[in-house]
Order: C-alpha cells, then sequence, then structure tokens
C-alpha cells in the first residue's frame, strides 16, 4: 500500500502543476504577455494608419485655413516683338502714352472669401468626420494587432500546456510499453498487449509531431504580430473578466456613423456650392516700364454664380450616398447586437465548459491512478487503463482550449467595443 500512496502522491503534484498552468488558480497572470501586447503597438500597419490620422488632422487645419483666404507673390518680365503701350490711361491725363518692348511687373495679390452660405463651414465638418473616422481605424487597426497578438500568445499557452501532458502520457506509455514487453518475454502477458502499448505510444508520439505544427503555426502568428517569441512554458492561461457592452457605442457602429457623417457633410458642401459666392480681392504691382515704375492697386468685390450641369449631378449622386449611410448605420448596430451576443455566449460556454473540465480532470486523475494501480497488481486490462488514460489527456486539452477560446471572445469583444488600447493591454496584464 506504500507504493500506492507514494504514486497518489507523485500524481496529485503532477495533476496540481497542471492545473496551475492552465490557470486554473485564481490571480496567476503571464509575465510577458504585456511585453507581447506592448510590442505589437509598433506593428507597421499600426504605424501606418496613425499617420494617416495624422494627415486628416492636418485636413481641418487646412479647411479651417480656407476662412483666411489665399494670397499670392507674382513677378513676370514680358519682351514684346514692337512698342507696346505700357503705361495706364487716365482720362483727362495730358501726358503721353508710355512705350516700350519690355515690361516687369510684380506684386501681391489677396482673396478672401464670404462664407455666406456655409461652404466653407461644410468643408470643414466634413474634415472633421474623415478625421473621426481615420482615428477609429486606427483604433481598429491597433486592437485587431493587440487580438492578434494576445491570442496568439494564450494559444501558444494552450499547446504547450497540452504538449506538456502529451509528453507525461508518452513516458508513461513507453514505461508500460517496456514492463509489457519483459512480460511477454518471460510469458507471462500475451503478446496483443505488447502491440496494443505500442500502437498506442505511436498514435502519441504522432500527436506530438502534429501538435508542434500547431505550436509553429502559433509561433508564425506570434511573431507577426509582435515580432517576439518568447518562451511561455508553465505560465497560466489569463481570462479577463467579462464586461457588458452597449451596441450603440462599438467600434463598427461609431465607425459607420462618422462615414455617415462625413458624407452628410459633403453632400451638404455640394449642395451649398451651387449657391452663388462671395470673394473680397485686393492686390498691389509695381510695373517698370517706358523708362519710369508705376504702382498700381485694385479692391475689387466678386459674386459668382455657378451654372454647372456636372456639379448638380455630382450634388444629387453625394445626397443619395448620405442617405445610403443611413441603411449602413442600422445594419451595423444591428450586426454589433448580434455579434455582442454571440461572443458573450461564447465566452460563458467556454468559462463553464472549463470549471467541469477541472472537476473532470481531478476524477479521471483519481481514475487513471486506482486503474494503474489494479493494472499492475494484474486485476484491470492494459485496454482499460489505455482508454482511461486517453480520456484523462482528451479532458486536459479540452480545458486548455477552454479557457483559450474564453479568453479570444473577451478579446474579440474588446475590439468590438473599441477599447483604448491601454486599457485592453491593462485589463489583460494586471497583477
Amino acid at each position: 500500500m506504500s507504493s500506492l500512496y507514494s504514486n497518489v502522491f507523485h500524481r496529485i503534484v503532477s495533476l496540481t502543476l497542471l492545473l496551475a498552468t492552465l490557470g486554473i488558480s485564481p490571480g496567476a497572470v503571464a509575465g510577458s504577455l504585456g511585453d507581447v501586447l506592448r510590442a505589437a503597438l509598433d506593428h507597421p500597419a499600426v504605424l501606418a494608419r496613425n499617420q494617416q490620422a495624422d494627415a486628416a488632422r492636418t485636413d481641418v487645419s487646412a479647411a479651417t485655413a480656407q476662412y483666411f483666404g489665399r494670397a499670392s507673390v507674382i513677378a513676370d518680365r514680358t519682351r514684346f516683338e514692337g512698342d507696346r503701350v505700357v503705361g495706364f490711361y487716365v482720362p483727362g491725363q495730358s501726358a503721353p502714352l508710355l512705350k516700350d518692348d519690355r515690361l516687369t511687373r510684380y506684386g501681391v495679390f489677396y482673396t478672401l472669401p464670404v462664407d455666406v452660405f456655409g461652404v466653407i463651414s461644410a468643408a470643414r465638418e466634413k474634415a472633421k468626420n474623415n478625421l473621426a473616422t481615420s482615428e477609429l481605424l486606427a483604433r481598429q487597426e491597433t486592437l485587431l494587432r493587440l487580438h492578434q497578438a494576445g491570442n496568439a500568445y494564450v494559444r501558444k499557452l494552450a499547446l504547450q500546456a497540452q504538449a506538456a501532458a502529451l509528453r507525461i502520457q508518452r513516458e508513461r506509455i513507453e514505461a508500460s510499453t517496456e514492463r509489457v514487453g519483459k512480460e511477454v518475454e518471460l510469458g507471462r502477458s500475451a503478446g496483443v498487449d505488447l502491440l496494443l502499448a505500442q500502437s498506442e505510444l505511436a498514435r502519441l508520439r504522432a500527436d506530438e509531431a502534429r501538435l508542434q505544427g500547431f505550436v509553429g503555426e502559433t509561433r508564425a502568428d506570434l511573431i507577426d504580430a509582435s515580432g517576439l517569441d518568447p518562451d511561455v512554458r508553465g505560465e497560466p492561461i489569463v481570462v479577463p473578466k467579462w464586461t457588458s457592452l452597449n451596441a450603440d457605442e462599438t467600434l463598427t457602429v461609431r465607425l459607420v456613423d462618422a462615414k455617415a457623417r462625413a458624407l452628410e457633410a459633403g453632400a451638404s458642401e455640394q449642395r451649398r456650392s451651387l449657391l452663388p459666392s462671395f470673394n473680397l480681392y485686393a492686390d498691389h504691382f509695381n510695373n517698370d516700364g517706358g523708362g519710369i515704375g508705376m504702382n498700381t492697386w485694385t479692391l475689387m468685390a466678386r459674386m459668382t454664380i455657378p451654372l454647372d450641369a456636372s456639379a448638380y449631378l455630382r450634388s444629387s449622386a453625394e445626397g443619395t450616398r448620405a442617405l445610403a449611410a443611413e441603411d449602413d448605420r442600422r445594419a451595423a448596430l444591428r450586426s454589433a447586437e448580434h455579434q455582442i451576443n454571440s461572443l458573450q455566449s461564447s465566452y460563458d460556454s467556454a468559462l463553464a465548459d472549463a470549471a467541469a473540465l477541472e472537476k473532470e480532470i481531478v476524477y479521471r486523475d483519481e481514475v487513471v491512478n486506482v486503474d494503474q494501480e489494479k493494472w499492475r497488481l494484474g486485476s484491470q486490462t492494459l485496454e482499460n487503463l489505455l482508454r482511461q488514460r486517453r480520456d484523462l489527456l482528451d479532458a486536459i486539452y479540452r480545458l486548455a482550449d477552454a479557457r483559450a477560446r474564453a479568453a479570444a471572445a473577451w478579446s474579440s469583444a474588446q475590439v468590438l467595443a473599441g477599447t483604448p488600447p491601454e486599457n485592453y493591454i491593462a485589463q489583460w496584464d494586471t497583477p
């Protein structure tokens, strides 16, 4: 019986360590997960989206600057084939007109728009909404890369836990195979038991090779997202708590809403541009010709009435796009509600599976322990023992997978919600 108690003790220790690896112990945290997530913030796709947001921010400044008008500096020199009148005729002027075959002119002019019908205001509103869209796209790209990195990290944890359990199983089957082989040589066991043990051992080695392939794929995904490939052995799978989500506040709905408002502002800009426009104009030039220099200046108010058929058609097209954006907004809201319900169901079911599997593993470990002792004493068949071991290994596999699924569902929900990246990292990497 002392051998039985010693075996039970070692099995309980091994099981406790395995459960800790799977994240069963509360409050356990993966130490390098935060480093991986922070490294994902420097992904080239994230940097590109942030630069696009910076460009959109400059567009807003440019749209606002239209209120200040525009000025130009002009300098030109003209040479004629013969003498031309280069002076300016003034009614009542008694002096002769100036003639020359050259004229040099330099000066400045300034145009100031008078935004009577709000064309500039609409353009500025469109630029603001385009900026909001760019910022939301930048956040979405950042969260997608964080999700890719975090999900790959968790999958690697699960695969490493499964590999550890598979390795323990293989070592035990190897020991059993060796024992059965000796018993067959002594004529105390049938040859079919040896074939059974060898078949089980070959299956486990094939499972190990396949699992290593999955690990390689996960490592590639992790490196693509963060540029890092940390050693995650012995670290727990962290599953943050679920927080309620509001479909109206999800990133997808906000993104569609910003695009819709940008289209509405663009349609408004097109409509207002069809109305008369007003500008104030001023210039000052120095004219050198005919041997003397002359200064001229102009002050003017100008009204322009557009008569452009294509502009009317463009305005109509922009209005139609704005109406379509309203339907997109409602569709995005409905889709967000569906995704929230689906992700929460996946999260809850995965955690429920994990809770059930924790108990199942403890139970199956005891069953394997008892059957192992029975087989040693000759009161249990090898086939039944191997089946119990497979059931235990399957439960360990499913537990790792369940916790990884729960973490992936939580991470997908954060992407959907548009959680600020710093909050995303803090929730998944809080001691």
